[in-house]
């Protein structure tokens, strides 16, 4: 008798591993992974001189692919859901709206684009933008 498919069930479970490895405390996203990175590659055919230029913080003249490439990475980080801006998994279940120190960033995450792909993009933006500042600052 011919084997059953079993495929379709360990597909399955190297989904679930993927998913329990990238399973982090709620108050971080999960970490950027070498996966999704290539998933997300494939989903947007983005070129390696885009993503080279996206590496480099270099977000002039951004491309579609680019754009869409940063919405996939933030919904596989589990950052954004229907193009829109998860608040809870980045803050963590503490996060206090009353905080001075989360307002900049909550700005940012308010920002919107024509559509999810250009909304991520300008969200990667502010925070990258942000991020310099307070390094500069520290």
């Amino acid at each position: 008798s011919p084997q059953p498919n079993l495929f379709p069930v360990q597909a399955r479970f190297a989904k679930v591993n993927i998913n329990l490895g990238l399973t982090v405390a709620d108050e971080s996203p999960k970490q950027l992974t070498e996966d999704m990175i290539r998933v997300c590659g494939e989903e947007t055919d983005i070129s390696l001189r885009e993503l080279t230029k996206f590496q480099q913080e270099d977000f002039s003249h951004p491309s579609e692919a680019v754009q869409c490439f940063t919405h996939c990475l933030y919904e596989q980080m589990g950052l954004m859901h229907d193009g829109v801006f998860v608040e809870r998994d980045f803050f963590g279940l503490l996060s206090d709206v009353s905080n001075p120190d989360t307002w900049p960033e909550r700005q940012c995450h308010q920002i919107r684009g024509s559509n999810k792909c250009e909304t991520a993009f300008k969200i990667h933006i502010c925070r990258q933008q942000l991020k310099q500042q307070q390094e500069k600052i520290s």
